[in-house]
């Protein structure tokens, strides 16, 4: 479930994104706003014994919502 989590995060924000919001600041929000979010329901399905992780409707929403790009 960690992976698929992980996999999740990658598909709205690639490592390069991550890596360049870290150094330079670049669309730091949207990737922070990512990473809170999907950590945060990873918590949540683990803490209700899920095994697999699915990204809600709503969150998916709200993040490509806010989608800087």
């Amino acid at each position: 479930m960690k992976e698929q989590c992980k996999q999740a995060i990658y598909s709205y924000v690639d490592l390069e994104t991550q890596l360049n919001a870290a150094a330079t600041g670049e669309h730091i929000k949207y990737v922070h706003l990512v990473l809170q979010l999907l950590r945060d329901e990873y918590k949540v399905q683990l803490a209700n014994g899920n095994t697999t992780f699915t990204v809600p409707t709503i969150i998916h929403d709200t993040i490509m919502s806010e989608r800087p790009w």
